[in-house]
């Protein structure tokens, strides 16, 4: 799993070794999100002034186990869904 996620653009992260997840918000009522590893091109980051209001955070990074802290140190559940060969595996 990816250490760190910055965001780039409106659902679009980036880890620490340039590889872009797709992120998508998941229940209202707990911190959770789904990640997939998914090639886009990375195009120019967005500032965080630019981006419009969301409840995914600007940062993620990996804290203890499974669990991952925001830029506000939050605990989110985060669900990570890789690309291998086209096949996709949790």
């Amino acid at each position: 799993p990816p250490v760190r996620l910055w965001v780039r653009r409106v659902g679009v992260y980036c880890d620490e070794h340039r590889k872009t997840w797709l992120v998508a918000a998941e229940e209202a009522s707990m911190l959770r999100a789904r990640i997939q590893r998914v090639q886009v091109p990375l195009g120019e980051a967005l500032r965080p002034s630019q981006l419009p209001p969301s409840r995914l955070p600007h940062m993620w990074q990996l804290s203890q186990g499974e669990q991952y802290r925001d830029s506000n140190s939050r605990v989110w559940e985060i669900e990570h869904h890789l690309m291998v060969r086209m096949v996709a595996t949790l």
